[in-house]
Protein backbone atom coordinates (compact mmCIF):
# COMPACT_ATOMS: atom_id res chain seq x y z
CA UNK A 1 0.00 0.00 0.00
CA UNK A 2 1.39 3.46 -0.67
CA UNK A 3 0.91 6.24 2.00
CA UNK A 4 -0.26 9.88 1.15
CA UNK A 5 1.83 12.27 2.55
CA UNK A 6 0.47 15.37 4.15
CA UNK A 7 2.04 17.85 1.68
CA UNK A 8 0.33 15.53 -1.26
CA UNK A 9 -2.85 16.95 0.16
CA UNK A 10 -2.00 20.39 -0.06
CA UNK A 11 -1.40 20.53 -3.22
CA UNK A 12 -3.71 22.59 -5.70
CA UNK A 13 -6.79 21.38 -6.85
CA UNK A 14 -6.78 22.11 -10.76
CA UNK A 15 -9.67 21.81 -12.93
CA UNK A 16 -11.05 23.22 -16.12
CA UNK A 17 -14.57 24.70 -16.91
CA UNK A 18 -17.35 22.03 -17.66
CA UNK A 19 -18.22 21.11 -20.76
CA UNK A 20 -21.32 22.05 -22.25
CA UNK A 21 -24.21 19.51 -22.31
CA UNK A 22 -25.04 20.19 -25.90
CA UNK A 23 -22.52 17.74 -26.99
CA UNK A 24 -23.56 18.29 -30.54
CA UNK A 25 -22.76 21.98 -30.86
CA UNK A 26 -20.10 21.80 -28.19
CA UNK A 27 -17.35 18.86 -29.98
CA UNK A 28 -15.38 21.36 -32.05
CA UNK A 29 -15.12 23.58 -28.10
CA UNK A 30 -14.22 20.62 -26.09
CA UNK A 31 -11.76 19.89 -28.55
CA UNK A 32 -10.05 23.29 -28.22
CA UNK A 33 -10.30 22.99 -24.49
CA UNK A 34 -8.66 19.87 -24.48
CA UNK A 35 -6.33 20.76 -26.13
CA UNK A 36 -5.50 23.52 -23.40
CA UNK A 37 -4.80 21.10 -21.05
CA UNK A 38 -1.69 20.91 -19.23
CA UNK A 39 0.54 17.29 -20.29
CA UNK A 40 0.52 16.55 -16.59
CA UNK A 41 -0.85 17.85 -12.78
CA UNK A 42 0.81 18.06 -9.52
CA UNK A 43 1.25 15.06 -7.46
CA UNK A 44 -2.23 13.26 -6.46
CA UNK A 45 -4.54 14.90 -4.10
CA UNK A 46 -6.76 12.79 -1.45
CA UNK A 47 -9.38 13.79 0.53
CA UNK A 48 -11.43 11.32 2.23
CA UNK A 49 -15.04 12.49 4.06
CA UNK A 50 -17.76 11.41 6.11
CA UNK A 51 -15.67 8.25 7.28
CA UNK A 52 -17.68 6.59 9.04
CA UNK A 53 -16.78 2.84 11.38
CA UNK A 54 -15.03 0.43 8.30
CA UNK A 55 -11.51 1.28 7.31
CA UNK A 56 -11.14 3.49 4.03
CA UNK A 57 -9.58 1.73 1.01
CA UNK A 58 -6.33 3.37 -0.12
CA UNK A 59 -4.35 2.05 -3.12
CA UNK A 60 -2.53 3.29 -6.09
CA UNK A 61 -3.49 2.28 -9.49
CA UNK A 62 -1.85 2.45 -12.81
CA UNK A 63 0.09 5.23 -11.35
CA UNK A 64 -3.41 6.74 -9.72
CA UNK A 65 -4.85 7.18 -6.46
CA UNK A 66 -8.03 5.89 -5.14
CA UNK A 67 -9.56 6.39 -1.53
CA UNK A 68 -13.40 5.72 -0.26
CA UNK A 69 -15.24 4.69 2.37
CA UNK A 70 -18.31 2.72 2.16
CA UNK A 71 -21.32 4.42 2.41
CA UNK A 72 -19.83 7.50 2.37
CA UNK A 73 -18.28 10.27 0.19
CA UNK A 74 -14.87 9.93 -0.80
CA UNK A 75 -12.92 12.90 -2.99
CA UNK A 76 -10.01 11.83 -4.91
CA UNK A 77 -7.99 13.86 -7.28
CA UNK A 78 -5.59 12.02 -9.45
CA UNK A 79 -3.19 13.61 -11.86
CA UNK A 80 -4.20 13.96 -15.68
CA UNK A 81 -1.46 12.53 -18.38
CA UNK A 82 -2.72 14.36 -21.53
CA UNK A 83 -5.94 14.91 -23.26
CA UNK A 84 -7.97 12.33 -25.43
CA UNK A 85 -9.81 13.31 -28.88
CA UNK A 86 -12.15 10.69 -27.50
CA UNK A 87 -13.10 12.93 -25.05
CA UNK A 88 -14.88 15.20 -27.62
CA UNK A 89 -17.33 11.92 -28.34
CA UNK A 90 -18.81 12.14 -24.90
CA UNK A 91 -22.83 12.34 -24.89
CA UNK A 92 -24.56 13.49 -21.51
CA UNK A 93 -27.08 10.59 -21.99
CA UNK A 94 -24.81 7.12 -22.21
CA UNK A 95 -26.32 4.17 -24.43
CA UNK A 96 -26.21 0.41 -23.97
CA UNK A 97 -23.33 -0.98 -24.67
CA UNK A 98 -23.62 -3.94 -27.03
CA UNK A 99 -23.36 -7.56 -25.39
CA UNK A 100 -20.32 -8.58 -27.12
CA UNK A 101 -18.28 -4.68 -26.56
CA UNK A 102 -19.12 -5.01 -22.74
CA UNK A 103 -17.68 -8.55 -22.45
CA UNK A 104 -14.39 -6.88 -24.20
CA UNK A 105 -15.00 -3.96 -22.06
CA UNK A 106 -15.07 -6.06 -18.98
CA UNK A 107 -12.01 -8.30 -19.82
CA UNK A 108 -9.71 -4.84 -20.67
CA UNK A 109 -10.77 -3.52 -17.09
CA UNK A 110 -10.00 -6.77 -15.39
CA UNK A 111 -6.25 -6.63 -17.25
CA UNK A 112 -6.13 -2.84 -16.26
CA UNK A 113 -7.25 -3.62 -12.53
CA UNK A 114 -4.74 -7.30 -12.72
CA UNK A 115 -1.61 -5.73 -13.55
CA UNK A 116 -0.25 -2.70 -11.83
CA UNK A 117 -2.58 -3.36 -8.58
CA UNK A 118 -3.91 -6.84 -7.80
CA UNK A 119 -0.30 -8.48 -8.70
CA UNK A 120 1.12 -6.56 -5.80
CA UNK A 121 -1.21 -7.59 -3.40
CA UNK A 122 -1.51 -10.56 -1.53
CA UNK A 123 -4.72 -11.44 -2.25
CA UNK A 124 -6.31 -10.87 1.61
CA UNK A 125 -10.19 -11.29 2.21
CA UNK A 126 -10.49 -7.42 2.05
CA UNK A 127 -8.50 -6.85 -1.28
CA UNK A 128 -9.94 -5.74 -4.06
CA UNK A 129 -9.81 -9.18 -6.96
CA UNK A 130 -10.32 -8.53 -10.20
CA UNK A 131 -10.91 -11.86 -11.16
CA UNK A 132 -14.01 -12.76 -8.69
CA UNK A 133 -15.17 -9.27 -9.16
CA UNK A 134 -18.59 -9.32 -11.34
CA UNK A 135 -19.91 -6.74 -13.98
CA UNK A 136 -21.68 -4.31 -11.95
CA UNK A 137 -22.58 -2.08 -15.33
CA UNK A 138 -21.20 -0.77 -18.37
CA UNK A 139 -22.33 2.39 -20.53
CA UNK A 140 -21.50 4.11 -23.80
CA UNK A 141 -20.85 7.33 -24.21
CA UNK A 142 -19.29 8.08 -28.01
CA UNK A 143 -16.28 6.21 -28.32
CA UNK A 144 -15.89 6.02 -24.93
CA UNK A 145 -17.06 2.86 -22.76
CA UNK A 146 -17.00 2.79 -18.69
CA UNK A 147 -16.89 -0.31 -16.72
CA UNK A 148 -18.16 -0.93 -12.85
CA UNK A 149 -16.59 -4.06 -11.50
CA UNK A 150 -17.74 -4.64 -7.86
CA UNK A 151 -16.01 -6.98 -4.97
CA UNK A 152 -18.37 -7.45 -1.96
CA UNK A 153 -17.91 -9.64 1.04
CA UNK A 154 -18.55 -10.05 4.51
CA UNK A 155 -15.55 -7.77 4.94
CA UNK A 156 -15.80 -5.30 1.76
CA UNK A 157 -17.54 -3.21 -0.98
CA UNK A 158 -15.03 -2.32 -3.37
CA UNK A 159 -15.28 -1.28 -6.80
CA UNK A 160 -13.30 -0.82 -9.63
CA UNK A 161 -13.85 1.16 -12.49
CA UNK A 162 -12.43 1.99 -15.52
CA UNK A 163 -12.84 4.65 -19.03
CA UNK A 164 -11.62 2.87 -22.22
CA UNK A 165 -11.32 4.17 -25.61
CA UNK A 166 -12.84 1.68 -27.79
CA UNK A 167 -15.35 2.33 -30.61
CA UNK A 168 -18.86 -0.08 -31.26
CA UNK A 169 -17.11 -3.85 -32.33
CA UNK A 170 -13.77 -3.19 -31.62
CA UNK A 171 -11.72 -6.50 -30.18
CA UNK A 172 -9.65 -4.03 -28.10
CA UNK A 173 -9.57 -0.60 -25.76
CA UNK A 174 -7.35 1.53 -24.67
CA UNK A 175 -7.76 1.93 -21.05
CA UNK A 176 -7.98 5.93 -20.55
CA UNK A 177 -8.63 5.99 -16.53
CA UNK A 178 -8.55 3.52 -13.99
CA UNK A 179 -9.54 3.13 -10.10
CA UNK A 180 -10.11 1.19 -7.13
CA UNK A 181 -12.22 2.76 -4.36
CA UNK A 182 -14.83 0.86 -1.53
CA UNK A 183 -14.63 0.74 2.27
CA UNK A 184 -13.34 -2.65 4.16
CA UNK A 185 -14.38 -3.80 7.55
CA UNK A 186 -17.61 -4.83 6.98
CA UNK A 187 -20.91 -5.61 4.09
CA UNK A 188 -22.10 -3.07 1.67
CA UNK A 189 -24.72 -1.36 2.53
CA UNK A 190 -28.08 -1.29 0.20
CA UNK A 191 -29.36 2.60 -0.31
CA UNK A 192 -32.93 3.46 0.66
CA UNK A 193 -35.55 2.68 -1.92
CA UNK A 194 -35.84 6.34 -2.66
CA UNK A 195 -32.56 7.64 -2.37
CA UNK A 196 -28.91 7.12 -3.16
CA UNK A 197 -25.46 7.50 -1.58
CA UNK A 198 -22.87 9.84 -3.04
CA UNK A 199 -20.30 6.87 -2.80
CA UNK A 200 -17.06 7.41 -4.63
CA UNK A 201 -15.95 10.95 -6.64
CA UNK A 202 -12.89 10.48 -8.40
CA UNK A 203 -11.41 13.62 -10.37
CA UNK A 204 -8.79 12.89 -12.93
CA UNK A 205 -6.21 16.16 -13.48
CA UNK A 206 -7.96 18.48 -15.17
CA UNK A 207 -9.29 16.20 -17.85
CA UNK A 208 -11.88 13.71 -16.65
CA UNK A 209 -14.59 13.01 -13.44
CA UNK A 210 -16.45 9.89 -12.23
CA UNK A 211 -19.05 9.07 -9.79
CA UNK A 212 -20.32 5.61 -8.31
CA UNK A 213 -22.45 4.96 -5.80
CA UNK A 214 -25.00 2.85 -4.28
CA UNK A 215 -28.92 3.84 -5.80
CA UNK A 216 -32.69 2.61 -3.89
CA UNK A 217 -34.32 0.53 -6.34
CA UNK A 218 -37.09 3.14 -6.32
CA UNK A 219 -34.99 5.11 -8.44
CA UNK A 220 -35.49 5.37 -12.17
CA UNK A 221 -33.26 7.74 -13.02
CA UNK A 222 -30.27 10.16 -12.02
CA UNK A 223 -29.05 12.92 -13.29
CA UNK A 224 -26.31 14.95 -12.29
CA UNK A 225 -25.66 18.52 -12.73
CA UNK A 226 -21.88 19.91 -12.29
CA UNK A 227 -21.69 23.40 -13.24
CA UNK A 228 -22.74 24.03 -16.26
CA UNK A 229 -22.72 20.75 -17.07
CA UNK A 230 -25.42 18.17 -16.98
CA UNK A 231 -24.86 14.07 -17.45
CA UNK A 232 -27.11 11.68 -16.98
CA UNK A 233 -26.38 8.24 -14.69
CA UNK A 234 -26.51 4.78 -15.76
CA UNK A 235 -28.20 2.71 -13.64
CA UNK A 236 -27.59 -1.46 -12.87
CA UNK A 237 -27.64 -3.79 -10.21
CA UNK A 238 -28.48 -1.56 -7.51
CA UNK A 239 -25.29 0.69 -8.90
CA UNK A 240 -25.41 4.55 -10.70
CA UNK A 241 -22.27 5.39 -11.94
CA UNK A 242 -21.55 8.43 -14.61
CA UNK A 243 -18.49 10.27 -16.07
CA UNK A 244 -17.88 13.01 -18.10
CA UNK A 245 -14.77 15.45 -19.42
CA UNK A 246 -15.02 18.09 -16.37
CA UNK A 247 -14.50 18.77 -12.53
CA UNK A 248 -16.42 17.70 -9.63
CA UNK A 249 -14.28 20.54 -7.05
CA UNK A 250 -14.58 24.11 -7.96
CA UNK A 251 -11.30 25.82 -8.87
CA UNK A 252 -9.23 26.85 -5.77
CA UNK A 253 -6.77 26.00 -3.59
CA UNK A 254 -7.61 22.87 -0.77
CA UNK A 255 -7.66 23.79 2.83
CA UNK A 256 -5.24 22.82 5.46
CA UNK A 257 -4.66 19.11 5.84
CA UNK A 258 -6.85 18.18 8.28
CA UNK A 259 -10.08 20.29 7.47
CA UNK A 260 -11.56 18.42 5.19
CA UNK A 261 -12.34 19.46 1.50
CA UNK A 262 -13.66 20.95 -0.90
CA UNK A 263 -17.29 20.60 -1.45
CA UNK A 264 -18.31 19.42 -4.79
CA UNK A 265 -20.20 21.19 -7.39
CA UNK A 266 -22.26 18.28 -8.07
CA UNK A 267 -26.18 18.41 -7.42
CA UNK A 268 -28.27 15.73 -8.25
CA UNK A 269 -31.89 14.74 -9.39
CA UNK A 270 -34.03 11.67 -9.41
CA UNK A 271 -36.80 10.91 -11.06
CA UNK A 272 -38.49 7.52 -9.33
CA UNK A 273 -40.62 4.53 -11.13
CA UNK A 274 -44.07 5.66 -9.70
CA UNK A 275 -43.13 9.48 -11.42
CA UNK A 276 -42.33 11.29 -8.75
CA UNK A 277 -39.41 13.76 -9.59
CA UNK A 278 -36.83 15.50 -6.92
CA UNK A 279 -34.83 18.12 -7.86
CA UNK A 280 -31.84 19.01 -5.69
CA UNK A 281 -31.96 15.34 -4.35
CA UNK A 282 -30.23 15.13 -0.72
CA UNK A 283 -27.65 11.81 -0.88
CA UNK A 284 -28.42 9.51 1.84
CA UNK A 285 -26.17 8.41 4.48
CA UNK A 286 -25.96 5.61 6.42
CA UNK A 287 -27.16 7.28 9.34
CA UNK A 288 -30.12 7.91 7.64
CA UNK A 289 -31.50 4.38 7.58
CA UNK A 290 -34.20 3.86 9.75
CA UNK A 291 -32.86 0.17 11.08
CA UNK A 292 -30.22 1.69 12.13
CA UNK A 293 -30.54 5.05 12.78
CA UNK A 294 -28.16 8.04 14.68
CA UNK A 295 -25.60 6.48 17.13
CA UNK A 296 -26.31 7.38 21.03
CA UNK A 297 -24.10 8.29 23.28
CA UNK A 298 -22.25 6.49 26.01
CA UNK A 299 -24.21 4.90 28.32
CA UNK A 300 -22.26 6.94 30.73
CA UNK A 301 -22.27 10.28 28.87
CA UNK A 302 -23.19 13.17 31.02
CA UNK A 303 -23.71 16.65 29.99
CA UNK A 304 -21.17 19.13 28.73
CA UNK A 305 -22.01 22.48 29.61
CA UNK A 306 -19.38 23.93 27.60
CA UNK A 307 -19.12 26.03 24.37
CA UNK A 308 -20.65 24.57 21.73
CA UNK A 309 -23.09 22.11 23.93
CA UNK A 310 -22.74 18.43 23.17
CA UNK A 311 -21.73 14.99 25.39
CA UNK A 312 -18.98 13.76 26.62
CA UNK A 313 -17.64 10.61 28.54
CA UNK A 314 -16.78 9.87 32.17
CA UNK A 315 -14.25 8.27 33.14
CA UNK A 316 -16.77 6.70 36.30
Amino acid sequence: MNDIRDHDIDQLLRAHDAADADTTASRAALDARLADLPSASPAATVIPMHQRRRRPVMRRVAGLVAVAAAGATALVVLPGTGQSNAYASWTATPQAVAARDAATAAEECRDAQRGPFWARQKGGPEEFDPESATVALTERRGDLVAVVLRDEGPMKSLSGFCVLEMAEGATSGKSLFTGVAGGTGGPPDAAPADSFFDGSMAQYGSEISMIDGAVGADVESLTLHAGELTAQATIDNGRYAAWFPGRIFPDEPLPPSGQGGPEPIITYDLVLKDGTVIENARPAKPSDDPLEGPVPPPADATPYTGEGGGVSSSDG
